[in-house]
């Protein structure tokens, strides 16, 4: 083979399949930012997790919320291939892409609950197909005190009490 169509072949073998997207930054725990296979570049809000906060506008850090974000960046690393498997209702008032995030086909949103990172958040119709399997996750994380779950009150049904942390 002469190198052009060497390359051309590599070039193809590097073709994103359908649903797959390059990880191009970690914005948080619970929001990443892609490539897709179209080269659009697309804000993904991770289904039914919600994480402390670590860079938020307007809100002061969490706690956890780098911790959270720092994992995430470990097992989420730029131009890693990622699967993304969109919501049946694709898209937030925001414009993100809301998708479950598959890495080496490990659920990277449960993932992320079961390390006791993020809480079940966000239930909503028909965005809910792993909720069973995600509300045994955190169960366990729960019993087991991980992370989020260490201090008690901390997680609450609206997101993060910052008043039960002692200073």
């Amino acid at each position: 083979k002469n190198a052009s169509v060497f390359l051309q072949e590599l070039v193809e073998d590097l073709q994103l399949e359908e649903h797959e997207a390059e990880i191009v930054r970690v914005v948080d725990g619970d929001t990443i930012v892609v490539n897709t296979k179209d080269g659009v570049e697309e804000r993904v809000r991770l289904l039914l997790i919600d994480t402390p906060e670590s860079v938020h506008p307007t809100e002061p850090e969490q706690l956890f919320g780098k911790e959270s974000s720092d994992y995430a960046k470990e097992i989420l690393r730029e131009g890693d291939v990622v699967e993304l498997e969109v919501g049946e209702s694709p898209r937030d008032r925001y414009g993100r892409l809301l998708a479950y995030v598959w890495i080496d086909g490990v659920n990277f949103n449960q993932l992320m609950i079961e390390k006791g990172y993020a809480r079940v958040a966000y239930v909503y119709e028909p965005n809910t197909k792993y909720l069973e399997e995600f509300r045994k996750a955190e169960e366990k994380a729960k019993k087991q005190k991980n992370n989020i779950w260490s201090i008690d009150g901390y997680v609450t049904e609206k997101g993060f009490d910052m008043s039960v942390v002692n200073d």
